[in-house]
């Protein structure tokens, strides 16, 4: 799925338009993502300062990546705590996300994230996915 969604062959879910978090470029390993996203300028709350709230989004969007590098077919996850530190003012335009799995367990799994800008890093963030069997 990953690779779908790395390519845009992939159909996008409403809440990823919605939210703006579609993926510019990606590459991924299991258990670990490099995820660039574009913020639009419409999503600033001053000029040239990114909304706080879309910023962590991207950090949970980058985490899901991580999570479906690793889960199994009848398995699916939910974001149980997101936990960002913000470093740095975050722009609009292009953005890194680098996530990589911490640690895992058959319940649940921590994923940490950096948001890269330029070259620096403008947030960090700790997220735990809990792991359920997939519902059909």
């Amino acid at each position: 799925m990953l690779d779908a969604i790395a390519a845009g062959t992939t159909p996008i879910p409403a809440f990823v338009a919605r939210l703006s978090l579609q993926v510019v470029a990606m590459e991924w390993s299991a258990g670990s993502v490099a995820v660039n996203f574009r913020i639009p300028d419409d999503l600033c709350v001053e000029p040239n300062v990114a909304f706080g709230g879309h910023v962590s989004s991207i950090h949970d969007q980058a985490a899901g990546f991580v999570m479906y590098s690793l889960l199994k077919d009848d398995q699916m996850f939910v974001t149980t705590r997101l936990n960002v530190r913000y470093l740095a003012v975050t722009r609009p335009g292009d953005v890194c996300a680098e996530a990589e799995l911490d640690a895992m367990n058959g319940r649940s799994a921590d994923v940490r994230v950096s948001l890269k800008q330029a070259g620096k890093v403008t947030s960090e963030s700790f997220v735990t996915e809990a792991i359920r069997k997939a519902m059909t």
